[in-house]
């Protein structure tokens, strides 16, 4: 099978890692190792002395180790069939809510600012990269898997009076040292030559087996400013962000071809993944795998994830159904 998830990291993007001009953050703007990263420094910069934050219940598990990181309390929230956070179920009581939009689908924060307006909004575009700045913090993703997939980094945005407190604890995180790029570029060549066709598919198999034997996804997350590598890279991908999302799209849009109730496919903004309802998704992903194409059950744990933070059974569950009934169709690599 051809590899489509993009977890791969090209040999020229990694010749950019020592050469180049290195990215130069825009007013606002903060380089870190992690979109997490961000989550926790909005969160404590916002919620010093912690608070409760709405976390999407069908997630992945960063985003609630992040709110534990920051000191703070994840409660769970719904979301409706089309992946967005359920808006009229939301509590009104939240201190913060990550408003995470999922595979590049966007939120109404106008709709959850209104629902809750003394939250602080934190806008999770891990998958949306291209989306706007919105909400009182915005984190983006640049790490494995993510769109670009440079290997390790994300960005936090935010706006007005809280520059001030994010520039203080900015300042304190600490830098990468060049032992410490020397071991992220080594670790990225292999990871280069894991997930190359030839070992794709024994380094997947090798994966699978040590996720179900995983007993604990809680951790310490480790903060740093974004290394300097990574920024060369990032600056010298930046030409062809909009040539990637326009290529997305159109991948997106042959997707829609194959399958043949549309009403069941939804995609983002940016087209990052093409997400599909269905009542059987291990099924169709076999389908897929029989003409080749590689596709993936995202957070179909997240419920047992959640239940590791403190979620109870019941509490959502439009995101417990969907679980079980989504399918992700990668759309970064030509179809």
């Amino acid at each position: 099978m051809k590899p489509r998830l993009n977890v791969s990291f090209p040999t020229l993007r990694q010749l950019c890692y020592w050469y180049g001009q290195q990215y130069e953050p825009q007013e606002g703007e903060y380089l870190l190792n992690h979109a997490r990263t961000g989550i926790v420094m909005a969160l404590r910069s916002a919620l010093p002395n912690g608070g409760r934050v709405g976390v999407v219940a069908y997630n992945c598990h960063t985003v609630a180790n992040a709110v534990v990181n920051a000191g703070c309390e994840p409660i769970f929230v719904d979301i409706t069939g089309e992946l967005r956070v359920d808006v009229p179920s939301l509590p009104k009581n939240l201190d913060a809510i990550v408003v995470t939009n999922l595979f590049g689908i966007r939120n109404d924060i106008a709709a959850i600012r209104k629902q809750c307006p003394k939250a602080i909004i934190i806008v999770d575009n891990a998958h949306g990269y291209g989306l706007p700045v919105e909400g009182d913090f915005a984190v983006y993703s640049i790490n494995q898997g993510k769109f670009p997939a440079l290997g390790e980094g994300g960005v936090l945005c935010t706006i007005g009076d809280w520059k001030l407190k994010i520039e203080n604890l900015y300042k304190d995180l600490p830098s990468y040292g060049f032992v410490a790029q020397v071991k992220l570029f080594v670790s990225m060549l292999v990871k280069a030559i894991a997930y190359s066709r030839l070992c794709y598919r024994l380094v997947m198999k090798i994966k699978g087996l040590r996720e179900l034997k995983s007993e604990s996804i809680k951790e310490t997350i480790t903060m740093r400013k974004m290394a300097p590598g990574i920024r060369r890279m990032y600056k010298a991908w930046l030409p062809n962000a909009e040539t990637e999302i326009a290529k997305q799209k159109r991948n997106a849009e042959q997707i829609g071809h194959w399958i043949s109730d549309n009403g069941n496919l939804m995609v983002g903004e940016n087209a990052f993944m093409a997400v599909v309802k269905c009542e059987d998704s291990e099924a169709l992903k076999k389908e897929f795998a029989e003409i080749g194409v590689e596709t993936e059950t995202h957070f179909k744990n997240a419920i047992v994830w959640a239940e590791q933070f403190g979620y109870k059974k019941g509490t959502c569950p439009k995101a417990e159904e969907l679980t079980q009934k989504l399918l992700m169709i990668p759309t970064y690599r030509a179809i």
